[in-house]
């Protein structure tokens, strides 16, 4: 499926076609808030799982769904998220399937398997405003050098995280009351794709319109600014 089609769909909160799995549909922020935010974020970490994460050396072939199915084999508790995750998005209860050529995991009449995770995984990212930052990968020349690194990454798990001055909750909060025809429960109908889209098409919007009250109150300098580059209706990155 073609990116535009399913930036589309999730727009328009339409279930997107996956092939030989089924429809995946995003939750509206009124499920995941009776849901529990931190087990929606448990649940996209479970099917969001991504081998360059993991501290191993795998071969080239191995690939995130083979990650993904054995952590639900062999791990019961990822497996009971996995499978509630799973559930949420495709309204099927999965299993898992092995035969003699393949492994993958049913749901319904369809099934997850190598050919289709990574699109699952795009369309979930996509969705949920989620971008995957991997850690650069350490290759230590010896053993001081590994002592070296493993005290480099001891010392920066203990620096404090920077508090985020906005989140989920304060955007949600923030377009609620804004003067844009939304109300709160509007808002709680929505999936997270159309939140986070009416965030930034609000802030185009704003910042086009101060520049034209600015232009026109001579308060700034015209010939510095391209006006095709600041319209609202320009895409977003």
């Amino acid at each position: 499926m073609d990116e535009l089609d399913i930036h589309f769909k999730l727009l328009g909160g339409r279930p997107i076609y996956i092939e030989q799995a089924g429809y995946l549909s995003l939750p509206s922020l009124e499920i995941i808030v009776d849901l529990n935010m931190s087990m929606y974020n448990s649940f996209l970490a479970s099917l969001l799982i991504d081998k360059s994460m993991i501290k191993s050396d795998f071969d080239s072939k191995v690939t995130n769904f083979d990650i993904f199915y054995a952590n639900c084999y062999h791990n019961e508790e990822f497996k009971a998220t996995a499978f509630a995750a799973i559930y949420l998005f495709f309204n099927e209860t999965p299993n898992l399937q092995e035969s003699y050529e393949n492994v993958y995991i049913e749901i319904g009449k369809g099934q997850i398997n190598h050919s289709n995770f990574d699109m699952i995984q795009k369309i979930i990212r996509l969705g949920n405003n989620v971008e995957i930052q991997n850690e650069p990968e350490f290759k230590p020349a010896n053993s001081r050098a590994k002592k070296m690194i493993e005290m480099i990454l001891k010392n920066r798990a203990k620096q404090p995280k920077v508090k985020e001055k906005i989140d989920l909750h304060s955007i949600v909060a923030g377009l609620a009351w804004k003067d844009n025809g939304l109300s709160l429960f509007d808002l709680y109908k929505m999936n997270i794709y159309q939140i986070y889209n009416g965030l930034h098409v609000s802030n185009n919007i704003d910042n086009y319109h101060h520049t034209i009250t600015a232009l026109y109150a001579g308060t700034l300098d015209g010939k510095s600014i391209k006006m095709a580059d600041i319209h609202w209706a320009n895409k977003l990155k």
